[in-house]
């Protein structure tokens, strides 16, 4: 189950090792110039396990290009000395006898132009791979997690950090790295046209753009740091969105007059964001400024370098030229690849938001084969004791109950006395504080935790709504046998949902919900039948019922309580329900308050203690009839 310690057992039975809270939340990273090559190196390890034989193709076709460059300026001199070499008193310049270098300069770039042309179209498959690739890391990293992480603020901030940052930044790496490489080619083809030409400008011009390249990371930490400080905010923001935006909440926002309300603190929130998003660029600005002026500087200074060598001779004429043409190019080249750098090394930042995220998925592979359960015969709870992440008092103290197959056990009380909590303990979701649970007397963190869910069937209180086919909706209960539409029919006729889904326009072929476009919705009592169904279908010998029947009119409540243990035969059954005349027929009762179980015994039992449930349920009764009279 999730939450299970990655060590060996007292018995030196080896556990999983599942993905703990403390595996995903973790201490930030101070992010500095340093650890650019460690990032690019893992940009470069995502990119390569997503796109390995497409990138091969950009760095091939990037070669191509760069080694173009400096044949051209190569090829380009050898034309400007030919013409040059012919003028004055010498025999003027002829069409054949600069052919060869006409020739040579049109296969250069009419081949530099075909690279460039593949070079987008491979740079765009690359990054849908790449993109592909990161979101499928993050969603199975989300999936091994402990579900008890997704009650952890620190977590949600740093699951939205990644998400986000695997659909955007993967390919912003793979295009930035792309991009680097394609400079560093071409800036070294011109490199080597000017150790020929003239070595004392290369080192010149690359020295020029140090202030700016330095300028340019410490505007880059600053964006960073903004992004990961509006985490939580953007959170907020968004979760307004979405509350202004959904079907579901339209009708009570309209009925409250909560649009405007609500409305205004979204605005805030993004009001606040852009406040400080004005301040982090006037900062960048500033910087930005001071760097670009060094670099103009430095680079006024190679140029007049240059033309003092012109002018006392240092160089020829024909160098001096295509030197200069260099000097264009390296310009071009190095600004271009400096801001394939700063692109890089940015979305390389917020790459590690994603990187340190999917990296702790290791530590859920299992270092030896666990316990297996067997067929299922008891659950023991033995003095549980489980506190939620953002709660300061235990949701359940030291609760202790028994289940064994072939038994309905109910499990009642108040509302927050910690009834659905201990509900997910038992399907092997949450892992105790104190205390242990028991599979047929074996403790669950000696287990699988999969082969623990896998022997489990839940309703939720707050079941989903699959907005896809009926069969489908019922089919997910057993996935691999979702082709099994005998056994689907069956199991909506069990939930009482086989008369209302085969008079769907296309019967169980109907798409459910409004989300898509053909779609028909169902009422809550309807879409509680189909959840139901979906239980029942995935036949399971451990099933937890969380209100099965909170939507359903008291004829069918009735209907489907009398028909449990025909529905469940043989199967171990946790039934919650906040009606008390549900569960008379319940094996066992345990009433829950405070997080405590205060007794538990059968329905005659428990009436003849006189204790909570015996109040609970008479007060429950009373209602009802004084509801029936007033009728």
């Amino acid at each position: 189950m999730a939450g299970l310690t990655s060590g060996k057992s007292s018995n030196g039975v080896g556990a999983p090792r599942r993905l703990k809270v403390d595996d995903v939340v973790r201490p930030a990273v101070e992010r500095s110039l340093g650890r650019l090559p460690r990032l690019v190196g893992r940009a470069f390890q995502v990119a390569w396990r997503a796109a390995r034989r497409p990138l091969l193709a950009l760095v091939a076709l990037q070669l191509v290009a760069g080694a173009g460059l400096g044949a051209q300026l190569l090829v380009g001199r050898q034309l400007l000395a030919e013409l040059l070499a012919r003028g004055g008193g010498a025999a003027p310049p002829t069409f054949r006898s600069v052919l060869p270098e006409l020739v040579a300069l049109g296969i250069i770039n009419a081949a530099m132009l075909l690279a460039n042309l593949a070079r987008g179209d491979q740079q765009r498959l690359v990054g849908e791979l790449v993109s592909r690739h990161s979101a499928g890391q993050v969603l199975a990293t989300a999936g091994a997690v402990e579900l008890i992480a997704f009650e952890h603020p620190d977590f949600a901030d740093r699951l939205h950090r990644a998400y986000l940052n695997a659909l955007t930044r993967p390919v912003q790496v793979a295009n930035g790295l792309i991009s680097v490489v394609g400079g560093v080619f071409a800036l070294a083809g011109i490199a080597v046209a000017l150790v020929v030409l003239q070595p004392l400008f290369l080192v010149l011009a690359f020295v020029a753009y140090v202030p700016a390249w330095l300028a340019s990371n410490r505007s880059i930490r600053l964006l960073h740091d903004f992004a990961v400080q509006q985490t939580e905010r953007d959170r907020r923001r968004n979760y307004l969105f979405g509350l202004l935006s959904r079907r579901q909440e339209a009708a009570e926002l309209r009925s409250y007059g909560l649009l405007r309300f609500l409305g205004d603190r979204h605005d805030r929130l993004y009001d606040e964001r852009i406040a400080t998003l004005r301040s982090v660029i006037r900062r960048r600005l500033r910087i930005g400024l001071a760097g670009q002026l060094l670099t103009s500087l430095l680079t006024t200074a190679a140029v007049a370098t240059l033309v003092f060598m012109v002018t006392t001779g240092g160089v020829t004429v024909a160098s001096a030229g295509a030197a200069a043409t260099a000097a264009v190019l390296l310009a071009a080249r190095l600004s271009s690849l400096m801001g394939g750098v700063t692109a890089l090394y940015e979305a390389a930042l917020f790459l590690e938001d994603f990187t340190e995220f999917v990296d702790v998925m290791p530590a859920s592979t299992p270092a030896e084969p666990s316990r297996p359960l067997g067929r299922f015969s008891t659950l023991v709870v033995d003095g549980v004791t489980f506190t939620y992440p953002s709660r300061a008092e235990p949701s359940l103290r030291d609760v202790s109950m028994e289940i064994h197959a072939g038994e309905v056990v109910a499990l009642v009380g108040e509302n927050g006395s910690g009834k659905t909590t201990l509900a997910k303990l038992l399907a092997g979701l949450y892992a105790p504080d104190a205390g242990s649970v028991r599979w047929n007397g074996v403790e669950v963190n000696r287990c699988d935790a999969e082969s623990i869910r896998d022997a489990t069937a839940v309703v939720f209180q707050d079941f989903l709504r699959y907005y896809m086919t009926a069969r489908d909706n019922i089919g997910l209960g057993r996935h691999e046998c979702s082709g099994d539409v005998a056994g689907i029919e069956a199991a909506a006729r069990a939930a009482g949902a086989q008369d209302f889904l085969a008079a769907l326009p296309d019967g169980y072929e109907t798409a459910l919900g409004p989300e898509f476009m053909g779609g028909t919705d169902l009422s809550v009592g309807q879409w509680q039948r189909v959840a139901l169904a979906r239980s029942i279908f995935r036949d399971r010998p451990f099933v937890i019922l969380d209100e099965p029947s909170a939507a359903l009119d008291p004829r069918a409540e009735r209907a489907l309580f009398d028909s449990m243990r025909r529905f469940f035969a043989g199967r171990a059954v946790v039934l919650i329900s906040h009606r008390f005349g549900s569960v008379r027929s319940a094996d066992r009762i345990y009433v829950l308050r405070g997080g405590h179980v205060v007794e538990h015994g059968s329905h005659d039992q428990l009436i003849e203690a006189d204790g909570l449930y015996a109040e609970l349920f008479r007060l429950q009764r009373s209602n009802l009839l004084r509801d029936a009279d007033l009728a």
